[in-house]
């Protein structure tokens, strides 16, 4: 097999993949849309977190007045 059709193969190998996973999957919606609420809930606190790291003062203090003096 040549390389220049390797690629358009393996995208096409996993587009069929993909669309058999959610075939499969309709049978366990309710599951499956728990699961990806609890995974989107836990992304979100993961980036919330992250930028709360990046934005707190860099000093070993961390009182009201530093932070209000920051903003």
């Amino acid at each position: 097999m040549s390389a220049a059709i390797v690629a358009p193969v393996t995208q096409l190998c996993a587009f069929l993949l993909g669309c058999a996973l959610i075939h499969a999957a309709r049978a366990h919606a309710d599951l499956i849309t728990r699961l990806l609420t609890v995974a989107a809930v836990g992304a979100a606190v993961l980036v919330l977190l992250v930028a709360s790291l990046d934005v707190a003062p860099d000093g070993g203090t961390f009182d009201e007045v530093t932070v209000y003096s920051a903003s």
